[in-house]
């Protein structure tokens, strides 16, 4: 992203009005993408993630992994899911401990927690982490959001 683009993104945001998502029913909307997207990670359908990501989304999922575009999201997708199976947790390790919808964009802090297992049948184990997401809004998404960037800090 240029400068300029960057510029202008950030003087749209801060002239929206921001509010918390509980207040909001682009919550349901941004929930239920939430569920497609740890659903399409379980079944290890890439494209369905893909489908609720921006052309340009940018991750920083660790120290060593950042990538930029729909087409590296994809790449690192079959790399990972070419050797491990993937299910999100559920319960105390999952949350989402804030949410603020400013107009078109949202920002998430969620905790996680991801079952990861070998598809050779080893041992696999359990990650967990905090995720900061920017969504956008988009028409081509099915519950109309889009992750844009994403950045995972690792828990013990």
């Amino acid at each position: 992203m240029s400068i300029g683009i960057g510029l202008v993104f950030l003087a749209e945001l801060s002239s929206a009005t921001c509010v918390p998502g509980s207040e909001t029913p682009e919550l349901a909307k941004i929930e239920a993408t939430n569920r497609e997207v740890r659903e399409a990670f379980k079944a290890g359908d890439i494209d369905r993630i893909a489908l609720f990501h921006h052309d340009n989304v940018i991750k920083s999922l660790g120290p060593d992994r950042f990538f930029e575009g729909k087409k590296a999201l994809k790449a690192d997708l079959a790399n990972t899911l070419s050797s491990v199976s993937l299910e999100f947790g559920e319960g105390d390790d999952n949350y989402r401990e804030a949410l603020t919808i400013c107009g078109d964009t949202a920002i998430s802090i969620t905790r996680f927690s991801i079952g990861w297992k070998p598809l050779d049948g080893s041992d696999g184990g359990i990650a967990r982490g905090r995720a900061m997401i920017v969504l956008v809004k988009s028409d081509k998404a099915p519950h109309g959001w889009v992750t844009l960037k994403e950045v995972i800090q690792p828990l013990p």
